[in-house]
């Protein structure tokens, strides 16, 4: 049997991870999974429980001259439907899961989870977003890159929790999202291609890409977005993203599908962007 603790405050909150090694609840729909061990899940689930989504502290989104910042109890139904963010924050958060799942599951979960298939990732990567963690002593500031060290790996410390994301605002001139799944609803992806770019006088200027559930983290070559930008010589992009390319075959698909559908993906996306 598991015990559970629901804090009053942040700072009860803190002090209990503080003295303890607890999972920490948000929505659960991870560790629902963990807990009754379905779809294959691997991981288990055995420690007690502290309940955070309650905590006022935890939740909300906000921005300021410089930044958008989604605190970790923000639910991705909220994300999907702020008027506070751009569409290329909206629109991936309202195509993960159902709308059970999205009025229950929260950006901090999605993120600490670091699932190959957590699909808020790859936005992050491309959005250089950072993330504050906090415990009883101090607070750290980590790129969202430092932080997902592999598969289920992030640097968290046991008495630590995300607090929030903060993502830096920029003028893009536009974005092109892509998640291939199964099925329309409640989608796990296969692959997921994520794009945020610049044009001034018909130039791209600044060009961001990642994709996700490919490799166990998601994928993104700063070096290669910058030649592209130089270039824009698709081809040689291309090359360069597949030699990053490093998954395995799993119950959902296959290596090569997902690398060959996801660099068709980036073609088809350039094209369009260079072409308009």
């Amino acid at each position: 049997m598991f015990s559970s603790v629901r804090p009053d405050t942040l700072k009860e909150l803190l002090e209990i991870i503080d003295h303890g090694d607890y999972y920490i609840f948000a929505g659960g729909t991870d560790l629902f999974i963990r807990k009754r061990q379905w779809q294959g899940a691997e991981r288990r689930f055995d420690k007690d429980v502290v309940f955070i989504s309650h905590l006022e502290e935890l939740r909300g989104i906000y921005e300021d001259s410089n930044y958008y910042k989604l605190r970790t109890c923000a639910t991705q139904d909220e994300v999907a439907n702020s008027e506070l963010l751009p569409d290329y924050l909206r629109l991936p958060y309202s195509l993960m899961g159902n709308p059970a799942i999205r009025n229950t599951a929260t950006v901090g979960g999605n993120i600490v989870n670091a699932a190959k298939v957590a699909d808020s990732l790859p936005l992050f990567y491309a959005l250089d977003a950072t993330i504050v963690l906090k415990s009883i002593q101090a607070d750290r500031i980590l790129s969202i890159k430092d932080f997902i060290f592999g598969r289920y790996k992030t640097d968290r410390y046991e008495n630590e929790i995300i607090f929030e994301v903060i993502i830096p605002k920029e003028d893009f001139s536009g974005f092109r999202y892509k998640k291939i799944g199964s099925r329309k609803s409640s989608i796990l992806s296969k692959l997921s291609v994520f794009i945020v770019y610049k044009k001034a006088h018909g130039k791209i200027v600044d060009l961001r890409l990642s994709i996700g559930a490919v490799n166990d983290i998601p994928i993104r070559s700063e070096e290669a977005e910058k030649e592209f930008i130089k270039d824009n010589n698709i081809e040689k992009f291309l090359l360069a993203i597949r030699e990053t390319m490093e998954g395995e075959d799993d119950r959902r698909s296959t290596k090569l599908y997902r690398e060959e559908v996801s660099l068709r993906i980036i073609k088809s996306f350039l094209e369009e962007i260079l072409d308009e």
